[in-house]
């Protein structure tokens, strides 16, 4: 493989030489190591935050779990989705939880697994342009990503998007060495599968599609076939938008409405350079808990630091894109993350797709830190020196380079510490989550209490006044149809049937009255009330949904509140009877 050049004032009479002198792209006794020390870490992080693998669902990962849980169903109820999901990804799940049950780990599993191998995937294709200890570098730093990690440990596909947009740039310089035309067609339309199990490839698919046909064109090689083959991956990719993605756009896109371009001029600007900025330097220092969907890292670095680590980031990445526009397989790397950037602008100016650093963009950071490593040892290069004309060793350094060697030293050294520091603080804060509660977390013990104390006869409301009222019904519905988590004797308790089961903005009248006539006569009524965000309970909902359920002849006779969740009122004709109140509306 060709090393990316720093200047033109090096002469090239061997240009695979990596920045350690020798040859990247063959895997050595180093590559061993390097490897091995890569597993080891990512199983200690892992090990570390291993509770996060069986805690209760996080808030929208109890709809995910809902929604894979459905199976083909899902195909009826897909445009109410809260985020839209890859069929690949659904697939993937439901193996998971055909192997290893529907509980928290069995469906968290591939999300865990998928870590390693992105970690090990960036280092491979770091390799094709750095040598051992620079990939070492990028692949180790983006294992302790903040935002990587975190949502490798949810029941969310974000970091594993990492791997497919990895994959995706890997098979395209697959493709740019084949010729066997059967192999090329191949490889083709595994390109375009890749967006099938990943939602957010086709904007890496499309920029690296574009920059195939710009080669081909260019190269007079095999034109035809190869443009067929373009043709193949993009019709891959786009029959799983149209088919499958795009009905379930509908409803999510009440998430993202603030990180959607605006079309006014003097709105669009400071969005794209907010956008923009949102990277630097929170690409580095991540976000703990996997909670926040903005780029606010978890631990805010001092002024100087901050602005010293962004300008390390910024420095890197323009030196990495113009090291890699010189070589033809940089420019692999390059226009799939700048492409991609592009492209979910533009996704974001007809509402499609957020643009900035959120949990959903950061399956472009693999990208972005190896073009960072190509910018440091294009830096390096650039600072030791030119070449002697064999190209075995350097000329003599000057005072000004060894001067200025010696200032980016210390100037990385700086940054590596300030990056260290927010990398650690935003580790630390997420180890913390193992032990606390989780938000809307509670619903799982909510369900295991009416589950123990209900019967099939029994009905069930659930209140959020959040948008859209039937997402929240999912996570309920989830814990007491599916869920093989339970141990007796909830597990051998009854289910309150799905059509038992309702989910209003507010309890009013207007909103339950025809559902409690359809069920006639039912016992008890489970209503779970969610807390606004953060963790607000809304006592004069609560009292309206009291007062509204009394008129119908409820009362309650049970309340349990669940941390950051909300309250699960049991109300019974009984209770009413008790009470002294009327027992019909």
């Amino acid at each position: 493989m060709r090393i990316l050049h720093a200047g033109a004032s090096r002469p090239a009479p061997k240009p695979t030489a990596g920045p350690d002198g020798r040859r990247p792209g063959r895997f050595r006794v180093g590559d061993l190591l390097a490897v091995a020390g890569l597993v080891v870490g990512a199983g200690l992080v892992e090990l570390y935050l291993r509770n996060l693998l069986t805690r209760p669902f996080y808030y929208d990962e109890a709809w995910r779990a809902y929604n894979i849980a459905l199976g083909r169903g899902y195909l009826a109820q897909m445009h109410n989705t809260p985020h839209p999901l890859a069929l690949g990804w659904l697939v993937i799940e439901n193996a998971s939880r055909f192997l290893l049950g529907d509980t928290e780990a069995g469906l968290r599993a591939p999300m865990f697994l998928a870590f390693p191998l992105l970690v090990l995937a960036t280092y491979w294709l770091a390799r094709r342009w750095l040598g051992v200890g620079v990939s070492f570098c990028v692949a180790g730093l983006l294992l302790v990503n903040g935002w990587i990690v975190n949502y490798a440990l949810q029941l969310k596909s974000y970091s594993y998007e990492a791997l497919l947009a990895v994959a995706a740039v890997a098979l395209y310089l697959l493709v740019r060495r084949t010729q066997h035309p059967a192999r090329l067609l191949g490889l083709y339309a595994t390109l375009g599968l890749t967006c099938v199990f990943s939602l957010p490839n086709l904007f890496v698919v499309v920029s690296l599609l574009a920059l195939d046909l710009v080669e081909t064109l260019r190269a007079r090689e095999r034109v035809a076939l190869r443009i067929g083959g373009e043709a193949l991956a993009g019709a891959i990719a786009l029959a799983h938008y149209v088919l499958f993605v795009r009905p379930q756009t509908g409803a999510a896109t009440e998430h993202f409405a603030s990180d959607f371009a605006p079309h006014r001029l003097s709105g669009f600007v400071p969005f794209v350079i907010k956008g923009a900025q949102s990277y630097i330097p929170g690409m580095i220092t991540g976000v703990a808990g996997g909670a926040k969907s903005v780029a606010t890292p978890a631990y805010a670095l001092p002024p100087l630091a901050h602005h010293l680590l962004a300008a390390v980031v910024v420095l890197l990445l323009a030196a990495g894109a113009v090291a890699a526009a010189r070589d033809a397989t940089g420019r692999a790397v390059l226009v799939a993350a700048g492409g991609t950037l592009l492209l979910e602008l533009l996704a974001s100016t007809v509402q499609r797709w957020p643009f900035g650093l959120l949990r959903t963009n950061i399956f472009v950071l693999p990208l972005l830190y190896i073009l960072g490593g190509i910018g440091a040892v294009a830096l390096a290069r650039m600072l030791r020196g030119p070449l002697r004309a064999d190209g075995d060793r350097y000329l003599p350094a000057t005072w000004w380079r060894m001067a200025g060697l010696g200032l980016a030293a210390v100037v990385l050294v700086a940054a590596g510490t300030a990056a260290g520091v927010a990398t650690g603080k935003a580790l630390a804060e997420t180890s913390t989550l193992q032990s606390r509660p989780v938000w809307f977390g509670g619903t799982k013990a909510a369900v295991a209490y009416a589950r123990l104390k209900g019967t099939p006869s029994d009905l069930a409301i659930i209140r959020s006044d959040r948008s859209l009222p039937v997402w929240y019904i999912g996570p309920w519905l989830y814990y007491m149809k599916w869920y093989q988590g339970y141990r007796a004797p909830v597990a051998a308790g009854p289910r309150i049937p799905a059509g038992n089961t309702i989910s209003v903005p507010y309890v009013t009248p207007g909103a339950v009255s025809r559902f409690l006539a359809a069920h006639p006569g039912a016992p008890a009524i489970f209503l779970l009330e969610y807390v606004l965000f953060p963790d607000r309970f809304p006592a004069s909902a609560h009292q309206q949904s009291l007062t509204t359920l009394r008129r119908f002849g409820y009362c309650p006779t049970h309340e349990i509140a669940y941390p950051v969740t909300g309250q699960l009122t049991v109300l019974t004709r009984a209770g009413c009877t008790a009470h002294g109140a009327p027992t019909g509306g």
